[in-house]
């Protein structure tokens, strides 16, 4: 049992070195900036879904990210056979999509961007290659998923010192240490994400954290 009900499933970690979109093709290759963007687009959903298609190769490494301010985005990401490969709904605790995946094999892949509801609206779509610290974290994320929670601890804490000043990380170890019954440790990366987000303007996020720190801190703690 955890404190946040999650709504991720990911798989692996990926970069793209050709790109096929909407019919034009861009040559991408492999960037010595993590934070390059390889393709970004915006659309409107009317209602359902769009496809977008690329090339790709065995073994690359991308994270797609779909956002929203007017719906539930939904991702997903399909072979050449048409079997989807990966998947997102939710991700970092919004209603946003993300996607970070090893391409299994040389050929066309197709991003399907949806709506939870099937409303529809305007989002953007934007495709770059997988940092270490998307590498560290999503491997964190299936470890937890797993049950593997020695293994989800090693993972974020690789995750948070790549990139220390991200309160999502802290908040799934966070998660980990409290189904391992370790209080203490969740009451420490609890804290260490809700000053984050009260640094980076996010207090809505900053005073659900605290409200559950008050809980915590109130709370008989259990034996360990």
């Amino acid at each position: 049992m955890t404190l946040w009900n999650r709504g991720i499933r990911q798989v692996g970690c990926a970069m793209l070195s050709a790109l096929a979109f909407g019919g034009a093709t861009w040559m991408a290759a492999v960037p010595a900036v993590q934070a390059q963007v390889l393709f970004e687009e915006e659309g409107t959903l009317m209602p359902m879904e769009d496809e977008y298609t690329f090339e790709g190769e065995a073994g690359q490494m991308i994270k797609i990210a779909m956002t929203s301010d007017e719906f539930d985005t939904v991702l997903a990401l399909r072979d050449a056979s048409g079997q989807e490969i990966a998947f997102n709904d939710d991700s970092a605790r919004s209603l946003n999509s993300t996607i970070i995946t090893t391409l299994p094999a040389d050929g066309t892949y197709t991003i399907v961007a949806r709506s939870f509801s099937g409303q529809g609206g305007n989002y953007d779509l934007m495709v770059t290659p997988a940092s270490e610290y998307d590498m560290a974290y999503v491997e964190g994320v299936e470890y937890l998923f797993s049950g593997d929670f020695e293994s989800a601890i090693a993972a974020f804490s690789r995750a948070i010192e790549l990139n220390p000043e991200e309160p999502l990380t802290y908040l799934d170890r966070g998660d980990t240490y409290y189904s391992m019954g370790n209080i203490e440790a969740v009451i420490a990366d609890y804290t260490q994400a809700a000053d984050l987000y009260e640094a980076q303007g996010n207090m809505q996020m900053a005073q659900m954290l605290r409200e559950q720190l008050s809980f915590l801190e109130s709370a008989p703690q259990p034996p360990m």
